[in-house]
């Protein structure tokens, strides 16, 4: 790591020079500058409607505020992690600069668009390029870029002029969050009465963005397809005599990143020898033994849009009895959840998929015997509780948990993309199943777009049929790579 040789190039980024943005090319994103216009246009249309029919005030002004996420170090002086842009602000504007705000100001009538940016601080532009690149920092350029009626200095939003009687729309999240710099946007929300506050801007873009665009659904199918070849590569490079958890995730990893501009879409959880019992496990650093099942959770963002899949395979080739026994369970109990999205029912919701999930979970574990055979139906749902604790899905988008405020009791509708994750969780301790049966841990995940014709699965080429995954594990052996 190269060394600063003077420590005030950093500490000057507090000078008086032009707002910037990094050089920027909107159509890398993927979608189309009319897009987000458009996106911008239906927030200003639910907000009007919220003050129309909720707050019945005679004043119609508002005021959109939205930070962009900071930049965080890894320590002083050295660069810093991989930067993610807050999904909000990202949904409405395309725009990856840090320490950014956006106000959408208007009322019933019409809106205007303003993007305020970051000064560049270092002595010149000619400097700061030197250090971070290229950067623009022409004022018409920027609004032609994002389509936006007017670009600020960060430090002119404390004096930026608006209604007085103005609502504020905003998240009261972003008072917490470590992830924003909150210098200019604490003393620019106090400038509001607590009178003519709205702080959950949050919900209103997350009913927006659970329905995705054309153009949101076939990022998403990419990044789908991208993750599945992943997962197989990784399988086809992870031989019987693979010795820890940390190869496998190495491996992935590197399986992602090669095939395209991708990066993580979030930390993978390799687990073996039913760590996975573990909900949250993420050491992904214990040793395999040589009949492990190994459960690999992991996704990829693609252009900021995140897929998220869950595979289950035998480092050592095929499953043992009692392994392929919970297995299928789990995969026909994923295959009813999904078949069911295509059943017509109008008022399906992911609380209704929790419901179906335990219906069938608890069928079969007593068709397996795996339950007690004396068992009622009290003590079999609140057994199932205990073995399967995790939701059975959740939406999938620019965040892998996509709009989280998004009830679970709400109404799926065509253009959702959910996943499909049954798990069956067995702890090692527990008394009511069968010794052989214990310490069984795993879910079984696909990205699923519903339709109005029913679904799609997404990540349909990332095999998970026992017979698909041995030719796998198969053709694994039989080759040379490593």
């Amino acid at each position: 790591m190269f060394a600063n040789r003077s420590y005030c190039i950093i500490k000057s980024f507090i000078r008086r020079q032009h707002f910037y943005i990094d050089n920027f090319d909107l159509s890398a994103t993927g979608i189309p500058r009319h897009e987000f216009h458009q996106r911008r246009q239906s927030l200003v249309n639910l907000i009007r409607n919220y003050i129309k029919t909720e707050q019945k005030q005679s004043c119609k002004d508002f005021t959109i505020c939205l930070p962009s996420s900071s930049r965080l170090f890894m320590g002083p002086d050295v660069a810093y992690f991989p930067f993610k842009q807050q999904s909000d602000f990202y949904y409405l504007t395309g725009c990856m600069q840090p320490d950014a705000v956006l106000l959408l100001n208007g009322n019933d009538e019409t809106f205007s668009t303003n993007l305020f940016l970051s000064r560049n601080t270092t002595h010149s532009i000619e400097e700061y390029e030197r250090w971070f690149g290229p950067t623009i920092s022409d004022r018409e350029k920027i609004c032609e870029i994002f389509g936006i009626d007017e670009v600020y200095p960060i430090d002119q939003l404390l004096t930026f002029r608006f209604p007085p009687s103005s609502t504020l729309f905003y998240n009261a999240q972003f008072i917490n969050d470590k992830t924003i710099n909150k210098q200019n946007l604490v003393p620019f929300l106090k400038r509001f009465s607590s009178s003519v506050v709205c702080s959950q801007l949050t919900s209103f873009l997350h009913t927006l963005r659970s329905i995705k665009s054309l153009t949101e659904q076939n990022l998403i199918r990419q990044a789908c397809e991208l993750v599945s070849k992943a997962f197989v590569n990784t399988m086809k490079n992870c031989k019987k005599d693979t010795q820890n958890e940390y190869f496998i995730k190495a491996r992935f990893q590197y399986e992602c990143e090669i095939l395209d501009d991708v990066s993580m879409a979030f930390y993978p959880v390799v687990a073996a020898s039913g760590r996975s019992n573990v909900i949250h496990y993420q050491k992904n650093n214990q040793n395999i033994n040589k009949d492990d099942l190994i459960m690999l959770d992991g996704g990829c963002l693609f252009k900021q849009y995140a897929s998220d899949v869950t595979r289950l395979w035998p480092i050592n080739g095929r499953f043992s009895s009692v392994q392929r026994q919970l297995y299928e369970i789990l995969l026909a109990v994923q295959k009813h959840l999904i078949n069911y999205l295509n059943l017509g029912d109008n008022l399906v919701t992911r609380e209704k998929l929790n419901s179906l999930a335990d219906h069938y979970m608890t069928k079969y574990l007593r068709e397996e015997s795996i339950f007690p055979r004396a068992i009622d139906d009290y003590h079999a749902k609140n057994l199932i509780h205990v073995l399967c604790p995790t939701g059975v899905s959740h939406h999938l988008g620019l965040d892998v948990h996509d709009c989280d405020l998004y009830s679970s009791s709400e109404k799926l509708q065509p253009g959702n993309i959910i996943t499909i994750e049954p798990g069956l969780y067995i702890p090692f301790n527990c008394k009511d199943v069968p010794p052989m049966y214990r310490g069984f841990a795993s879910r079984i995940e696909d990205d699923v777009l519903l339709t109005k014709q029913g679904f799609e699965v997404l990540s349909s080429m990332c095999p998970k049929e026992i017979d698909d995954l041995h030719r796998i594990l198969d053709d694994r052996d039989k080759s040379n790579m490593h």
